[in-house]
């Protein structure tokens, strides 16, 4: 059996054991904290236990470097107005793979691993982390198309302690 096969396997087990203790039923589709977290797909950020949330209480958007961009955006300006979402987070963390390469290392990390061409790969890395965020925040607070009274915060995920710092 292969490590993937032997993987799915274990999620297929991991699986039937929740669904057994599942609770969550009838849980509606809309943020029930009126909340929407926008963060990075880091394994080492658990969003709902970050903030001791569980099913149901808010969004969550990932993804590499929990980074605002067209796309997101688009999908945030949907929760807005149609999930109840009154309150975004924008929570990138510590120790990002995206803010600790530049563009060129990279497109070079990338093609050493894959042996593909990674040239012209447009990897959304972050020069300065601080900047991103306060820009991403002052963006997104700014949008013409997002809900009125929307009100967007930026904070840090620390994934070596587990504490968030806000702006």
């Amino acid at each position: 059996m292969s490590a993937a096969s032997a993987l799915i396997e274990q999620l297929k087990q991991a699986n039937a054991s929740y669904a057994a203790d599942f609770d969550a039923e009838g849980v509606p589709g809309r943020a029930k904290q009126r909340l929407l977290l926008l963060t990075c797909m880091d394994s080492r950020i658990v969003p709902h236990a970050v903030f001791g949330l569980k099913e149901g209480d808010m969004k969550v958007i990932r993804n590499a470097g929990g980074q605002l961009n067209e796309e997101v955006i688009n999908d945030i300006i949907i929760a807005s107005h149609l999930l109840d979402c009154e309150c975004v987070v924008l929570m990138p963390h510590t120790r990002c793979a995206m803010a600790s390469h530049s563009l060129a290392s990279m497109q070079e990390a990338l093609a050493e691993h894959s042996g593909m061409d990674f040239s012209e790969f447009p990897a959304r890395v972050i020069v300065d982390p601080h900047d991103k965020l306060r820009s991403d925040v002052a963006l997104l607070s700014s949008h013409p198309l997002l809900h009125p009274g929307v009100s967007v915060h930026g904070a840090i995920y620390n994934v070596d302690d587990g504490c968030v710092v806000w702006l």
